[in-house]
């Protein structure tokens, strides 16, 4: 692991917290190759791509499925959604880096958090698949305080669980309307993550991959 040396006139932010999805892991990779391979399974290559990237959670994957199956694919509906949701999970794999970044920042002593907007049933499947938990010390799905991206509350609770200022805090994520923009009105740095997004990259901070980020708050 390459340590990159920490600037010694600027110290560590006391937090960072992270997007889960599309920050952490490749989630858009992990969705196609389910829905490729479900339409392997059932012998028709439709319009299940489209479907499954451009709805939003928590129904995202059954009315993909469901809209899939009305286009005259011949399948049942619990199965199918069963082997997509499966499929996805076996599919979740970490971007290039993202282990080593939080190991080094929680070895710095840098509390680490995750604010997702994805159901905690989802977000425990996909945490313990990637083997991050014992990184975090805090981990927020709607569920926690009630609330989600990008409503300024999920990061003003988050930082009071964390007993930090938002001064001494990093968000990143791939989406610029709920990860990036929000917490910066707050005065958290907001990072957008290019390797994760689809966004236009932000013209403020953006980092290209979490050995990019890493340098970052090293310099900050």
């Amino acid at each position: 692991m390459t340590v990159i040396p920490v600037n010694s006139e600027a110290p560590l932010p006391r937090a960072v917290i992270f997007d889960m999805d599309n920050t952490l892991h490749d989630l858009r990779r992990a969705r196609m190759c389910a829905a490729d391979a479900l339409m392997a399974y059932c012998g028709i290559f439709g319009d299940l791509h489209f479907y499954s990237l451009n709805k939003n959670p928590p129904t995202l994957i059954e009315d993909a499925v469901s809209l899939y199956l009305a286009d005259g694919v011949e399948g049942e509906f619990q199965e199918c959604t069963w082997l997509y949701h499966t499929l996805e999970l076996a599919c979740i794999s970490p971007f290039e880096g993202v282990e080593e970044m939080l190991s080094e920042l929680k070895s710095a002593g840098v509390r680490l958090a995750v604010i997702s907007n994805a159901d905690r049933p989802d977000m425990e499947k996909r945490m313990a698949a990637l083997g991050y938990a014992h990184y975090f010390e805090l981990i927020v799905t709607p569920e926690t305080f009630g609330v989600k991206k990008p409503d300024p509350l999920v990061y003003q609770k988050t930082l009071e669980a964390l007993d930090v200022l938002p001064e001494e805090t990093m968000m990143i994520g791939d989406k610029k309307n709920r990860d990036v923009r929000p917490p910066r009105e707050l005065g958290i740095k907001g990072v957008h993550a290019t390797f994760g997004s689809v966004d236009k990259r932000d013209n403020i901070c953006a980092v290209d991959s979490p050995a990019e980020f890493l340098a970052l708050v090293k310099k900050s």
